[in-house]
């Protein structure tokens, strides 16, 4: 039942090297996909990254609280334009949990980073991940969520 997943969803820190499947991977994602938006003007944007370097490099995004992306072996950046919605913000919030209540159901760990209002020095996180990954500088960055198989499982 969902509320037995949603009893047992709780932020993971620490995984093991063990790589998520591919499959597992693409069920995250759709389930990030199918999040509703309002008015259906889905203005969500999420980058999957599964280049180990590049999620390393994410972990320096912000001055603290990155500690499950130094281990993640799964990340997704969820960003949105905002130029399509003033609701991004809830939109990606969505389409957060959407994916965090999959990965539960799989067995796979999460946390979310929060990237929206952060530093990192004088630098703001979201320049930073916008400039790490590549993504086009017109995208607002809300999150990182760190997945990855947890050591205890």
């Amino acid at each position: 039942m969902f509320i037995d997943i949603a009893r047992s969803r709780h932020s993971s820190r620490l995984f093991t090297s063990e790589p998520l499947l591919p499959r597992e991977m693409e069920l995250i994602m759709e389930a990030g996909d199918l999040a509703p938006s309002s008015r259906s003007r889905r203005p969500v944007r999420l980058i999957p990254v599964v280049d180990e370097g590049l999620i390393r490099r994410l972990a320096m995004c912000k001055d603290s609280g990155t500690r499950a992306l130094e281990t993640a072996t799964f990340a997704v950046i969820v960003a949105a334009d905002p130029k399509v919605s003033d609701v991004w913000i809830e939109d990606c919030s969505i389409a957060t949990i959407m994916m965090q209540m999959e990965a539960e159901d799989l067995g796979i760990g999460s946390c979310w980073i929060q990237i929206r209002l952060r530093k990192v020095g004088d630098t703001d996180s979201e320049d930073f991940v916008i400039r790490e990954a590549g993504l086009d500088p017109g995208l607002k960055v809300l999150s990182i969520i760190a997945f990855g198989r947890r050591p205890d499982a």
